[in-house]
């Protein structure tokens, strides 16, 4: 399935000026423009890691060296997998695992984001927008057809 930039934009709650500065500084997000689907739910995850990551005070122009690894790991297996795992990032290596324990053991202090809530946001929010963009029924009054009637 792919998404447009507006549903990406309504599933990560994103300002449109986000969404440009983002595809500006994020290569993987160079070249993905208009208005057609574009978006895989791989990228729809790895933007909400992202958008976690600026919650935490993170500047994303710090991840730019690392989008790619964000890209993959977050597009390399489904959702219902991912979500009983956390990304796990040290500043150098991005790694997906279930706890912290998962990792390399080494010292260095890391920033783990569990993907099960992450993806769940995501799920009710794609969603939410399924159930608003159905067409509501239109109910017609009953009308008397007249007996002998041809057309």
């Amino acid at each position: 399935m792919r998404y447009t930039p507006a549903q990406l934009r309504e599933a990560l709650d994103i300002s449109e000026d986000t969404l440009r500065y983002w595809r500006e500084l994020l290569p993987q997000l160079k070249g993905r423009r208009g208005y057609a689907p574009c978006f895989t739910p791989g990228d729809l995850l790895t933007l909400k890691v992202v958008a976690a990551f600026r919650e935490l005070g993170m500047n994303v122009g710090m991840l730019k060296a690392h989008s790619e690894d964000f890209f993959v790991t977050c597009s390399a297996r489904p959702w219902f997998e991912l979500e009983l795992g956390s990304l796990i990032f040290d500043g150098e290596v991005i790694t997906l695992g279930r706890t912290a324990a998962d990792s390399d053991g080494s010292k260095k202090a890391r920033v783990v984001v569990p993907l099960g809530p992450l993806i769940q946001q995501l799920r009710q929010r794609l969603a939410a927008e399924e159930v608003q963009t159905l067409q509501p029924e239109i109910t017609f009054p009953p009308v008397g057809i007249a007996k002998g009637a041809s057309r």
